[in-house]
């Protein structure tokens, strides 16, 4: 069996047997995040199943106006 180990904000959970699916979903859960306000990406160079919290930033109207210069 596989531990997926998930961490957000120095606090970390694990998850002995779950699928991704429901490991992240429960992970959400338990880090007390609801919505869909970000995800937790896999860590690269490990040989462990390692996520952390990535938050998502919404991009308004007035945000690709300003990149672009109109």
């Amino acid at each position: 069996m596989q531990v997926r180990t998930y961490h957000k904000n120095g606090k970390a959970v694990q998850f002995l047997g779950y699928s991704d699916i429901d490991a992240s979903n429960a992970a959400k859960v338990v880090m007390g995040e609801v919505g869909d306000v970000g995800y937790f990406k896999p860590r690269l160079g490990t040989d462990e199943w390692i996520y952390d919290w990535i938050y998502k930033k919404e991009i308004t109207d007035a945000d690709l106006r300003k990149v672009l210069g109109k």
